[in-house]
């Protein structure tokens, strides 16, 4: 798992330049250029609508008295897709529609979630193999529990 982090970091710039020099071959130079423009700038305005959509949802939950968890989700993955919509290239724009989109974002949401979840049982199941090891029962002095009253 820790190799990924790098080869994304590194493939994914690679993978950008590769999809634009293609288009570029395709369109020519200054329309793949303006088209990078136009995206980029489209997308910020998507993301800005989707943002006060979110915000508006957020304030909803808050006055009706209910945690606006879900909300706060959609809207951090609001803010990642304007986030790559500033990054130049036709994949981070792809991902950045398919963020802004509230199905598929609800779909995200759920995948994402759903890992979480597991992940937490995952770690609950493998505490309660280990209670010796856990940060409460470590805390506290092993031996004889005796019964005491305090005296004022």
């Amino acid at each position: 798992m820790g190799f990924l982090i790098p080869l994304f970091i590194l493939g994914f710039p690679v993978a950008e330049a590769m999809v634009i020099s293609r288009v570029a071959g395709e369109i020519g130079g200054w329309n793949t250029f303006l088209l990078l423009i136009f995206s980029g700038m489209f997308g910020a305005y998507l993301a800005k609508i989707q943002g006060h959509i979110v915000l508006e949802r957020i304030q909803m939950c808050i006055r009706e008295g209910r945690v606006p968890s879900h909300e706060m989700m959609d809207g951090l993955l609001v803010f990642l897709a304007g986030v790559l919509f500033v990054f130049p290239g036709f994949i981070s724009d792809v991902f950045g529609l398919l963020l802004l989109f509230p199905l598929t974002r609800w779909l995200i949401r759920s995948l994402f979630l759903t890992g979480v979840k597991g992940d937490q049982q995952r770690r609950s199941q493998r505490q309660s193999l280990r209670p010796e090891q856990s940060a409460v029962s470590s805390s506290f002095p092993r031996g004889n529990v005796e019964d005491a009253e305090i005296v004022e």
